[in-house]
């Protein structure tokens, strides 16, 4: 499946993530110079949790704009991160 996000990270979080998605596109959104950019990343995957469970392992999920948005729209979604944060 094909994936698509936007993330606001650092140097490092982005080298983070391309490091763990190899394939994946990168598009700088931001027009600034600051250290702190927004990206679009897309790239495949086989199971969608597995990125949202890379987000919340490397602390980036609320950079996340599908992850911050499911958390806030998707009732399953949001119990089952709870959970997973409980454990």
């Amino acid at each position: 499946m094909k994936l698509t996000d936007v993330l606001i990270l650092g140097p490092e979080e982005l080298q983070i993530v391309c490091e763990e998605f190899p394939d994946c596109k990168v598009d700088r959104l931001s027009s600034s110079d600051t250290l702190i950019q927004q990206y679009r990343i897309t790239f495949e995957l086989e199971e969608e949790s597995s990125y949202y469970n890379f987000l919340l392992d490397n602390r980036m999920a609320m950079s996340s704009h599908n992850f911050y948005y499911r958390v806030k729209i998707d009732k399953i979604f949001s119990e089952r991160i709870r959970k997973r944060k409980l454990v």
